[in-house]
């Protein structure tokens, strides 16, 4: 069977397996090519050594901390999971440590061979242990809300790993070659059993295609393993966190016009545009253009309403 091309991204899609084969998992790898075959082939790839030691020892200490001030907000913070495994929501606004993952090289190479290169940044989420798990979560495809019979992702997660993954430790069970299922395979989830689990060293970046299915492991150590989560989405995709609301206007008047971009402040054809009183890059036909925010917005008989400010610094 010949290999798909996707139209808008560029992906190729690898030919269709004859029956829910669960392939191994490709061995970790410094080679960025090596990672992106392997990306083709079963749908994951381990790229070693995406940070380096004093990257990891400096994100996992940060992490830390943001954890134990969240839960110091009592009542005002944000709902982080019902079981030992937390996950801190919106990075974006908690230091351009976080950010410059988004526009690490290899989160930019993957994103963009799995997305093209018009790709969002869907969300940016720690995930950490507080204790030991009795199960494994559910196994399920982060692409999900897309139909299962689309043969390209339309989203892919990078996990940056900030400690060593084992399954002792709850990582990732995954089941390799599953984005290249038969159809009637795609649509209700195999049983955590017949899946592998990930061994990769702390360092590594872990990459999953939206399509593939997986769920996290029963952490049996109580071991913290932490990650950091680049939740990336095709431009015509809903992003799971509002970036345009969600984000504070400070982050988007520092950002790089890549980061912007990223963050949906660049159009797609018709997509993604904020009108408001005129600015500069107006959208009046299609194209990708860089979004500008309004001075205001314009309501009914054109009384003009403010945007929020900048967040004092």
């Amino acid at each position: 069977m010949e290999s798909k091309r996707e139209q808008q991204s560029g992906y190729i899609q690898a030919p269709a397996l004859a029956g829910p084969d669960v392939l191994p998992v490709p061995e970790p790898t410094q080679d960025l090519q090596q990672a992106l075959d392997d990306l083709y082939h079963y749908g994951c790839c381990i790229l070693l050594n995406a940070l380096t030691t004093d990257q990891v020892t400096d994100l996992a200490t940060r992490m830390d901390r943001q954890y134990a001030a969240e839960l110091k907000l009592g009542v005002l913070g944000p709902e982080l999971g019902p079981s030992n495994k937390k996950v801190l929501p919106n990075l974006v606004n908690k230091g351009q440590h976080y950010l410059d993952l988004v526009e690490h090289e290899s989160t930019h190479a993957v994103a963009r061979y799995l997305l093209g290169k018009h790709w969002l940044l869907s969300s940016l989420t720690a995930h950490l242990f507080v204790g030991a798990t009795e199960r494994a979560e559910l196994i399920h495809r982060d692409q999900g809300q897309i139909p299962a019979s689309i043969d390209f992702p339309a989203l892919c997660n990078l996990f940056y790993l900030l400690d060593d993954f084992t399954a002792a430790r709850g990582s990732t069970v995954i089941f390799p070659g599953s984005h290249r299922w038969p159809i009637e395979h795609r649509v209700s989830p195999p049983a955590a059993a017949k899946g592998h689990q990930v061994t990769a060293p702390a360092g590594s970046l872990f990459v999953f295609d939206g399509r593939l299915w997986h769920g996290t492991g029963a952490n049996l150590e109580g071991h913290r393993r932490r990650a950091i989560s680049v939740f990336c989405s095709a431009p015509w995709v809903r992003q799971q966190e509002n970036a345009c609301v969600s984000t504070t206007r400070d982050v988007f008047e520092q950002a790089s016009p890549d980061l912007r971009a990223r963050l949906g402040l660049k159009t797609y054809g018709t997509l993604g545009n904020i009108n408001g009183t005129r600015v500069s890059h107006q959208r009046v036909a299609f194209g990708s253009t860089d979004v500008e925010f309004p001075t205001a917005l314009i309501g009914e008989n054109a009384e003009l309403i403010p945007l929020p400010e900048t967040r004092k610094m």
